[in-house]
């Protein structure tokens, strides 16, 4: 491999998430440049392309496939468009960063492998958390044994609902049409957090799902409850509800030494770490009287902050980079397989959903 190597970049697409997460990150990664994009609307890819000073802007989707200089596609277009593009990234032999998530249904993401198997070409898919340094803090954390041996994950996940859903179909937000993004919130938007528990504590190998539509407002899921193992004996429980009195957001951690606890959806604030002190004998926990645990021990509690980056999607994309560069121990976290991973979870949602509403 060519460590000297420049990668370049295509994206098709130019909506709020290249804007904001991974889009500028193609030419500020070390080792990378944007070659282009392209758009379904000419004028939007224009004037992104004069606002980055980078780049320019292809006519086709079929021309930025054709370019010869373009080593991977960034696909950042909506679930409905992921399969088709994928596709063709994949027949045109070049690499492929895939926005989440991967497709409409699983089927349509073993064939998105399939085609990326045929051609030996790589497929990463934009779970960009595993590449934020708030992430791989709190993984080293976890791997070094700062809470003990890690006995559960809970996830608390509300928020009320949106003015923008009460409209008529047609005009309510791509996220709750399934046509569109697969499915609702849980579908397209909590996958993440399904990964980054992946990524964590490892894989659930064995889980329970229950999901129901309450409010009627969309056609699937507003409540879902997901219970299971992971490979590595973490127990997980999860809660997500998107119709109710406010804004719920906790990922809590926990171990026999202590517990790391953060809000999600706030990528700058610390992560509260909660440990034991003291010697061991003061840390042995003596029954009370009605059962329970008479009196807790000791405990310190700080504040880990960590760096944030100005596009969440960076650390990865860096990732993505050195590793098509061949530098000696790099790689990227989020490949398909484990994307697939929680595919195979959020479908399972949206086939009960779909098994209700038959």
């Amino acid at each position: 491999m060519d460590t000297g190597k420049t990668i370049r970049w295509g994206i098709i697409g130019c909506g709020n998430v290249v804007e904001t997460k991974n889009g500028p990150a193609t030419y500020l990664a070390e080792g990378s440049e944007l070659a282009g994009v392209w758009n379904r609307t000419r004028e939007t890819a224009e004037k992104w392309i004069a606002s980055q000073g980078r780049g320019r802007v292809y006519d086709s989707m079929e021309e930025l496939l054709a370019d010869p200089d373009i080593d991977i596609v960034y696909v950042a277009t909506p679930p409905n468009c992921h399969r088709s593009q994928a596709l063709a990234v994949a027949a045109a032999k070049k690499h492929c960063y895939l926005e989440k998530p991967i497709a409409l249904s699983y089927a349509e993401a073993e064939d998105i492998r399939a085609a990326f198997l045929e051609a030996g070409t790589r497929c990463f898919v934009a779970h960009y958390r595993r590449g934020m340094p708030r992430y791989r803090t709190l993984k080293q954390l976890l791997d070094d044994g700062a809470i003990g041996k890690v006995r559960g994950v809970q996830i608390i996940r509300t928020q009320r609902q949106t003015a923008e859903e009460l409209l008529p179909y047609e005009q309510k937000p791509w996220r709750v049409r399934p046509e569109v993004s697969g499915g609702s919130h849980f579908f397209e938007g909590d996958a993440h957090m399904l990964d980054l528990v992946d990524y964590l504590v490892g894989p659930l190998t064995s889980w329970s799902l229950e999901a129901s539509n309450e409010t009627g407002c969309y056609p699937r899921e507003d409540v879902v409850s997901l219970s299971g193992i992971s490979e590595t004996g973490v127990m997980f429980s999860g809660l997500w509800c998107y119709a109710t009195y406010k804004a719920i957001d906790r990922f809590l951690i926990f171990g026999d030494k202590g517990s790391v606890e953060f809000p999600y959806y706030d990528n700058a604030a610390p992560l509260k770490l909660e440990t034991l002190t003291g010697d061991e004998a003061s840390q042995v926990a003596h029954e009370g009287v009605m059962g329970g645990v008479r009196e807790e021990a000791a405990m310190e509690t700080r504040l880990v902050e960590t760096t944030t980056d100005k596009y969440p999607g960076f650390g990865q994309i860096q990732d993505i980079v050195d590793e098509l560069r061949g530098v000696p121990g790099a790689y990227c976290r989020s490949t398909l397989d484990s994307a697939m991973r929680s595919l195979r979870i959020t479908w399972a949602c949206e086939e009960k959903m779909l098994a209700r509403q038959a």
